[in-house]
């Protein structure tokens, strides 16, 4: 072939290509050498001396297309209208294919003819038309066959073919439908294609104001009466399930014939009949769904409900019932282990609706946050005779139950479950302050008297209220862990010091608390004189301490303090623990045999509240027994 322009005769070429077009356009078979024959053809017209003939051979192929596609659709209107269908997407099918071979055997005429000449998608979305310059708008040779194809084929014929379409269509909803699902999808998808093809960005204006606008219409003309009918026989329940099974037909449906940008506006016409026509139904079933917990017909009425934002009375129907659930829980309560009743409740309570919240309403944010507010409720509900509420103290003194030495064998797994799941009951707390001030001082009794069962879950417990509350919420419960800390370090330094100045007679150990960090006041701290034996290791530690801290002030707190005693006088040696005061008391019995209560008050300062308080368990334990002498006043009971 050569390259060079020469003069040509335009109807002897033009005979040759029409006869080419011929073949190509039905999809025949055309031999390599007819097509590279075609293919410089085209390339010699176009380039033609003394002047190219791209405008005759693009008027030619014009003709050509507009004369095969009058023929087409002459075969088609014969075929009948029980088989339009099958007819336009015979022909379509093999028109398409054959317009892209088309296409391809002019590559060069586009490339160097048209594509010059043709208007630019700019130039239609932004120019105005009526002032560009006044030559035809070209097309490129695949474009202009699907145009052909929309102006002399689809106008003509849409109303028949979108009444087909539709017809087909509804068969297929009554399962009636006879032809192959590609062929109806092949019809529809030709105006997307003729859309796409004969003007770029157009929007699918063909295929929206043709087919969809129509296709909305009848889809819900023929579910408001599907709707309707269902309502009239069926039951709510029912009616919820049937409606899901529609919803889900109608999307496959929309996936197997239309176009993608169909599926949302089919789904919203649908969720119009079935949900918002008859919303008010729906709504008026929500409290009998709920009071029953029926979970599987409340997935189906917030599958509903969800997507046209009604869901509200729904809501509002699980908060109710939640609080009056959990409310009926509290009110059973027995009197015995109620913290443990109470927690154990709420956190059952709480699973229950969390799992029922995840499963059935998808983890839907509104129904989170009613789960929340009625959960809050309950947990910090209080009757009208109560002045606080109680739900505070009731989950410090379970956590404690499970912090403190206890009979009651529980692995160290099962506490820190334990111990984790109560957070989800004291997130909802709403006085965190009370909880605080209760938890410490409950902390307080189990470091002093070293009655935690666990150091490390002690401190994981404080590191979940940090996580939860944040650092100044816990800052005094982490420098009362710090101070016995320090104290233990600072007991063994003390042992060390005595032994190198004058040996204790008796182990003695010490802690050592900041006044700002623990919940005991020194300004209750009630009279006492300290026993003979013990003050010479008040004083050796007050030294010692004095040496590492000069400046400070140390303030005894004698209450708190405990003592471990040997008594010698039952046959056999007995060991007991007790609080100093008593142990103060006691120890006058090394005295003398007898003492009167007058005495043993002066002999240990304590004032009647206090030695009252800590009389009556040594009597009751028979340690001390009281002698009644007839002559003697009631004041001077002897022991």
């Amino acid at each position: 072939m050569s390259l060079q322009p020469k003069q040509v005769n335009f109807t002897e070429y033009w005979r040759e290509i029409s006869n080419t077009l011929s073949c190509i356009i039905t999809c025949g078979k055309v031999d390599r050498r007819i097509w590279s024959d075609r293919f410089s053809d085209v390339y010699e017209l176009c380039v033609a001396s003394p002047e190219p003939l791209h405008n005759e051979l693009y008027d030619g192929i014009r003709s050509f297309l507009e004369n095969h596609v009058t023929v087409i659709i002459e075969d088609i209107k014969q075929s009948g209208d029980e088989n339009l269908i099958s007819a336009y997407h015979k022909h379509w099918e093999r028109y398409s294919k054959g317009s892209q071979y088309i296409n391809s055997l002019c590559s060069y005429l586009n490339q160097q003819f048209i594509k010059k000449n043709k208007r630019t998608n700019a130039e239609y979305s932004y120019g105005d038309i009526s002032l560009l310059e006044p030559h035809p708008n070209y097309l490129e040779i695949g474009e202009l066959a699907y145009d052909v194809w929309k102006k002399l084929l689809i106008t003509p014929l849409q109303k028949g073919l979108v009444e087909a379409v539709l017809d087909e269509i509804h068969r297929d909803r009554i399962h009636t439908g006879s032809l192959n699902h590609s062929v109806v999808h092949s019809v529809i998808n030709s105006l997307v294609s003729v859309d796409e093809q004969s003007r770029p960005n157009s929007q699918l204006v063909l295929y929206k104001s043709v087919f969809e606008s129509s296709f909305l219409r009848t889809t819900g003309e023929y579910y408001k009466q599907k709707a309707s009918d269902y309502i009239s026989k069926l039951t709510c329940c029912e009616y919820l399930e049937k409606s899901i099974q529609l919803l889900n037909e109608e999307d496959l449906r929309s996936r197997k014939f239309l176009h993608p940008s169909s599926y949302q506006e089919v789904k919203a016409e649908m969720e119009k009949r079935i949900s918002s026509d008859h919303v008010e139904m729906l709504h008026a079933e929500c409290a009998d769904l709920i009071e029953k917990e029926s979970f599987k017909d409340l997935k189906n009425m917030y599958t509903l409900l969800m997507p046209i934002k009604a869901t509200y009375p729904l809501c509002h129907c699980l908060e109710n019932h939640i609080k009056k659930i959990g409310l009926e829980m509290v009110e059973s309560f027995t009197q015995e282990n109620i913290h443990q009743q109470f927690v154990e409740a709420m956190l059952q309570l709480h699973k229950k609706y969390s799992t029922m919240v995840k499963e059935t309403f998808s983890n839907d944010q509104h129904f989170i946050a009613v789960l929340d507010k009625a959960c809050a409720a309950v947990i910090n509900h209080k009757s009208p005779n109560q002045r606080f509420c109680k739900s505070p103290e009731l989950l410090v003194k379970y956590s404690d139950s499970l912090l403190r030495k206890s009979t009651k064998a529980l692995s160290e797994t099962d506490i820190d479950e334990k111990l984790n799941a109560s957070i989800t009951v004291f997130k909802y707390l709403a006085d965190k302050d009370i909880y605080q001030g209760v938890y410490q001082r409950m902390l307080c009794k189990r470091l002093i008297y070293k009655s935690s069962a666990s150091m490390d879950a002690e401190e994981a417990m404080i590191n979940r209220l940090k996580q939860t509350c944040g650092y100044e919420f816990t800052n005094k419960l982490h420098r009362m862990f710090t101070d016995i800390n320090i104290s233990a370090d600072l007991t063994n330094k003390f042992v060390d010091y005595c032994k190198d100045k004058t040996p204790l007679d008796h182990s003695f150990s010490i802690l050592v608390l900041q006044a700002g960090a623990w919940p005991i006041s020194s300004q209750k701290i009630p009279r006492f004189q300290l026993p003979s034996e013990l003050e010479g290791s008040v004083q050796a530690f007050e030294k010692f301490y004095e040496t590492r801290f000069n400046g400070r002030k140390l303030s005894w707190v004698h209450g708190y303090s405990t003592g471990e005693l040997k008594l010698s006088y039952l046959g056999k040696p007995y060991y007991v623990t007790l609080g100093l005061f008593q142990m103060a008391i006691l120890l006058q019995f090394n005295e003398g045999d007898r003492f009167s209560s007058s005495e043993l008050k002066d002999r240990t300062k304590l004032e009647d509240k206090e030695w009252n308080r800590h009389i009556t368990p040594l009597l009751d334990s028979k340690m001390l027994v009281v002698v009644c002498l007839i002559f003697n006043p009631p004041s001077l009971s002897t022991f």
